[in-house]
């Protein structure tokens, strides 16, 4: 068995995780962020992601619960290739690497849809990357889509927002629903010796 140790806990960093763990390999990933910072560059996007896609059909892939009544008032429009690769040069001033940046912009849409497919749900930006006119919503500067708060337990939840502290964790698993079936004991004692660590840490200088 391989093993592999990623270096931080950002989502591409998470992403080549699991992509390495559902290959065979043994993988330890490393993050030097407190619990409360990790996220790497996604904390800072708040789960804004470009991808380059071509019309509504793709981003259906993503979004498969988008209604008809949605798409019949958003124009999605397109962002191809070209756009995407413009735009990676015009942030970063042109010091892209450009074979990485086309391996990244072009296997975007298959990379999101692999995320999906791991219980990361995604949903378009309207607000912050949007705006109406006559009707229509239309996004602006290459940014249509971003990634919420995951599901059920059994998602990955790859992305800043997506992880629960343990404090949230808890406080979740006691409360008590119809659909709840109620937290055991050896579970609540871990729940409790994760927000005692937290709190040490939070003590510790």
């Amino acid at each position: 068995m391989q093993r592999i140790i990623v270096a931080g806990g950002g989502n591409a960093a998470l992403c080549a995780a699991i992509s390495a763990r559902e290959q065979g390999a043994e993988v330890l990933v490393l993050e030097r962020a407190p619990f409360a910072l990790r996220g790497g560059n996604s904390r800072f996007t708040a789960g804004g992601m470009r991808v380059a896609y071509r019309g509504n059909d793709d981003i259906r892939s993503l979004i498969p619960d988008l209604t008809e009544a949605e798409l019949a008032r958003t124009d999605f429009g397109s962002y191809p290739r070209e756009a995407f690769y413009d735009d990676m040069g015009r942030i970063t001033e042109y010091r892209t690497d450009p074979e990485l940046a086309g391996k990244l912009i072009d296997e975007s849409l298959d990379t999101l849809q692999w995320m999906a497919g791991h219980g990361v749900r995604f949903l378009p930006m309207y607000g912050r990357q949007s705006f109406d006119t006559d009707g229509r919503v239309r996004f602006w500067g290459g940014l249509t889509i971003e990634a919420w708060g995951g599901g059920d337990a059994e998602c990955c939840r790859l992305l800043v927002g997506m992880h629960r502290l343990p404090e949230e964790e808890l406080r979740l698993a006691m409360r008590i629903g119809k659909h709840d079936d109620g937290i055991d004991n050896q579970t609540a004692l871990r729940l409790k010796r994760d927000l005692a660590e937290k709190f040490r840490e939070q003590l510790t200088i």
